[in-house]
């Protein structure tokens, strides 16, 4: 007879997810070492998140060790350097960023590095084109990225990359971790806040090597009722829009007066 601790069970209710003690260690970990079996993002999430990180670890020495179901894993290919330090100079959304990198100087677009928050997914903005609104926190979860980095030294790690379709064309984004001063990922002080949640990725995806860092952050945000996460109605935030020249003359003594603003 073996013990077991029961975490909780799939949507349907059928498949108990658990940990299976055996005198001998613990038999999830022994499969994943061995390659025959695959870390279970879903399900472990339901999990101490103290204990997951020996099922990471298990799994990385596998993949790099190309056993069981790893025989043809190869680690993802990074086109440039796999890190990058440099300035910050605009958030694009919620989870994206332009990067003028250190001794590059700007004369176009075409010098700057747009990179996204690996594993980390924002509420998406709206198109005015098609009359689609942003997600509810959209908004606030760019201005809270702006804040954080832009004017800002960053240095990024890549961990992979992803072609994101644009149109008629593509995009070959790069994913990473974003650290600035001190503080190690960005990306978790959105989650945290509850501004943005954890990608879900597949089983065979690659992630971020912070990610168990990230459903940590998130499962608090959603036990604080933070952001997203919040039962409240959303209330739009307003903004004045001061494109047009006769609405901008109209606010210029105003804002002249109150100063620079953050």
């Amino acid at each position: 007879e073996l013990d077991m601790t029961v975490y909780g069970t799939d949507k349907a209710g059928v498949c108990a997810v658990g940990t299976v003690h055996h005198p001998r260690g613990n038999i999830a970990v022994e499969l994943l070492k061995a390659g025959l079996a695959r870390v279970s993002d879903w399900s472990a999430r339901m999990m101490p998140p103290s204990d997951v990180p020996a099922f990471r670890i298990a799994e990385n020495n596998a993949k790099r060790a190309n056993f069981g179901v790893w025989h043809s894993y190869e680690a993802p290919q990074i086109s440039g350097a796999s890190q990058i330090s440099g300035l910050c100079v605009e958030a694009l959304t919620g989870d994206t960023i332009n990067i003028l990198p250190d001794g590059v100087s700007y004369d176009d677009e075409t010098k700057l590095k747009k990179v996204s928050l690996a594993s980390v997914r924002a509420p998406r903005a709206g198109n005015e084109r098609y009359g689609k609104a942003d997600d509810p926190y959209a908004y606030e979860c760019r201005e809270r990225l702006r804040v954080l980095t832009v004017g800002k030294q960053v240095t990024v790690n890549i961990h992979y990359e992803r072609e994101i379709p644009m149109g008629s064309n593509s995009d070959n984004r790069q994913f990473g971790t974003i650290a600035v001063g001190k503080r190690p990922d960005v990306g978790e002080v959105l989650i945290a806040e509850g501004l943005a949640v954890t990608q879900r990725h597949r089983d065979d995806e690659e992630k971020s090597p912070r990610y168990d860092e990230l459903i940590a952050a998130e499962s608090i945000a959603k036990a604080n009722s933070k952001g997203v996460h919040s039962t409240n109605e959303y209330k739009k935030r307003t903004v004045n829009d001061l494109t047009s020249p006769q609405k901008a003359k109209a606010y210029s003594g105003s804002l002249i007066r109150g100063g620079p603003v953050k």
